[in-house]
């Protein structure tokens, strides 16, 4: 099956997004677009049940997209069988907001771990972990986004997040601490998105194989009120000649180097 024909390209208000966006990056992103003047990797998205498709890793630049007046979003359609679903651990440097999670009237912390609706694990540097509930014991899916969005939106607003791969970190670094949070199914995130929730930035993860990347497709072709299709075609066929299948691990930078200012001798 030739990769190209998961590329498709449909109006803005037929995409929707599972997660909120950080407005720093949102900025960094719009920048970067408006310099490139190109979207280098599509958005993936997947097909819902009511039609619309989901953007399962490419927020930003699907906001950006839009923000910057975009009518048509380009996006990379996998199916579900095609991807797994994960859950980012989040490394933060300790400070003010851990006190206030901690006398939050409304998240109940336990030192063990007890059912199922729990919202996030805390761990220390000195191995110590807490876990987090919504204060009241409810199977209600919005009390648990609420308060998972309190706890993300406690340190996102103030802090760098590093995003690390669930349990590559054992022990978090004297400062700081690791959230984590429980994976969610596609179903429960299609559920969330269905009644015009989203859940909280930088926190699900899907591995996706054969993602197309460096496609630099051009913006003029995503504003206009009618889609040029012979113009998309046009770059099709120039894709289809310069794609190339790496099988090994790599490493993709994907910001531009700046050369170094070195002084006249």
């Amino acid at each position: 099956m030739n990769v190209l024909s998961s590329l498709q390209v449909m109006e803005a208000e037929r995409i929707c997004l599972h997660e909120e966006h950080e407005p720093a990056r949102l900025d960094d992103t719009c920048s970067a677009l408006c310099q490139d003047g190109v979207l280098r990797h599509p958005p993936l998205a997947m097909r819902m049940k009511d039609g619309r498709y989901l953007i399962l890793d490419g927020a930003h630049r699907t906001a950006a997209l839009r923000q910057m007046g975009c009518r048509w979003i380009p996006v990379q359609v996998v199916d579900p069988a095609d991807f797994r679903l994960e859950a980012w651990d989040h490394l933060v440097p300790m400070g003010t907001w851990l006190y206030g999670l901690l006398h939050d009237a409304s998240l109940r912390w336990e030192a063990e771990r007890r059912h199922k609706q729990l919202v996030a694990e805390v761990m220390y540097p000195s191995g110590k972990r807490l876990y987090l509930y919504a204060r009241e014991k409810s199977h209600d899916r919005s009390e648990k986004l609420h308060a998972w969005h309190r706890i993300v939106g406690a340190y996102s607003r103030k802090y760098a997040v590093q995003r690390v791969a669930r349990g590559s970190v054992s022990l978090p670094e004297e400062g700081t601490v690791c959230l984590r949070y429980p994976v969610c199914t596609i179903e429960e995130i299609e559920k969330i998105v269905a009644s015009g929730q989203v859940m909280p930035a930088g926190v699900t993860r899907f591995l996706v194989s054969g993602r197309l990347l460096n496609l630099r497709i051009p913006l003029f072709l995503l504003t206009g009120s009618t889609f040029n299709h012979q113009e998309w075609e046009h770059y099709r066929k120039q894709w289809e000649g310069a794609l190339r299948l790496y099988a090994e691990a790599v490493y993709l930078c994907e910001k531009e180097v700046v050369a170094a200012q070195t002084p006249a001798e």
